[in-house]
């Protein structure tokens, strides 16, 4: 099946917004002066052990960082990744930039905002991933 520019643009953005803003929070959480640049936190200054759990999280989204720019190379077979990070990693960050938002940090919309916009464009690039797999596994069986 021939995919269209369009289609793949539509599958690949999702990845590139979510390597962006994981490799963005990995720096934050490993460099705490712009963590606190990202929540509108200009206060911020975190124990050792926050410091500690910051380090082991940024660590943790480094990771993810290249798994996406790994998963990016063949977007439609490797779909399952940006389907995992869609849920639970972004929704995880939504839950708790909401949690935020209520406790009174009115910074966290943008956060929210976020969340929200890479949840449904890494959903439609997953389910466009299947429909493209689907057709192309049909041709593939009459040919």
């Amino acid at each position: 099946m021939n995919v269209s520019k369009q289609q793949w643009l539509l599958i690949k953005t999702p990845y590139w917004l979510g390597i962006f803003a994981d490799a963005l929070w990995a720096v934050g959480l490993l460099f705490p002066p712009v963590f606190a640049i990202l929540t509108g936190n200009p206060e911020f200054n975190p124990d050792t052990q926050t410091r500690l759990i910051m380090g082991m999280g940024g660590s943790l989204m480094m990771g993810w960082t290249f798994l996406l720019l790994w998963a990016v190379r063949k977007p439609v077979e490797r779909r399952v990744v940006i389907l995992l990070t869609a849920f639970p990693v972004v929704l995880g960050m939504l839950i708790i930039a909401i949690l935020g938002f209520l406790a009174g940090n009115s910074s966290n919309i943008w956060l929210i905002l976020k969340s929200i916009v890479l949840i449904v464009s890494m959903t439609a690039s997953y389910i466009l991933s299947c429909r493209i797999d689907t057709v192309s596994t049909m041709e593939n069986s009459l040919a």
